[in-house]
């Protein structure tokens, strides 16, 4: 139980930051609602299990702190400068009620979205290879470290929840032109963090 609650402080890093998962996922609630938002959510949370499934079993030379392989950074760079275009340059949603098909279409975008986000952004993989790290060398047996994981992915899932439910409870107040310019606002951002990316691998 010790161990469960040393994860969850620890969950706090992720759940409080304010990186491009943060910024699509409040972006997505507001856009699509709640309710499509919880599918980019869910796909966050299978990307955050398997990547420190990877790490904890030793699977990636990550685990051994060695740098996020040359691939990582150019292209996570390079999704999150399409991301944030596509931020920048996407028209409001028209008030038509989306047919059935195109509601599916839609959620799987978003988890599919949320996977590739994650898979291929080298901070994520440094954060949760740290986090394996300090469970392995920490905790003596793999009971604790289980629930030193199962700590941390449930405070990120719990807040990454009410993050898009006030998202979206925030959208009813906010007029187009807003919209609009929070769009191109957090579109920027993630143009900004892109470029940083590639920037640094280059520089590095």
């Amino acid at each position: 139980m010790i161990a469960y609650l040393i994860g969850l402080s620890a969950g706090l890093v992720p759940a409080l930051s304010t990186g491009p998962v943060f910024l699509t996922l409040v972006q997505n609630s507001i856009d699509h609602g709640f309710k499509k938002a919880v599918y980019f959510i869910i796909g966050v949370a299978l990307t955050d299990t398997s990547i420190i499934l990877l790490t904890w079993l030793g699977l990636s030379q990550l685990s051994e702190g060695s740098e996020p392989p040359a691939e990582l950074s150019i292209g996570g760079g390079a999704l999150l400068i399409l991301f944030g275009l596509v931020f920048i340059f996407k028209k409001p949603q028209d008030q038509q009620p989306a047919t059935s098909s195109s509601g599916h279409l839609q959620k799987f975008g978003l988890f599919t979205q949320a996977i590739m986000l994650n898979a291929i952004n080298p901070i994520i993989w440094g954060f949760w290879a740290a986090i394996s790290n300090y469970a392995i060398t920490e905790f003596n047996n793999t009971a604790s470290e289980l629930l030193f994981f199962a700590g941390v992915l449930n405070m990120v899932w719990v807040t990454d929840f009410l993050k898009a439910y006030y998202a979206q409870k925030l959208n009813k107040y906010l007029n187009e032109k807003f919209k609009k310019y929070l769009r191109i606002g957090i579109g920027s951002i993630l143009v900004i963090l892109g470029l940083k990316l590639i920037i640094e691998f280059y520089l590095l």
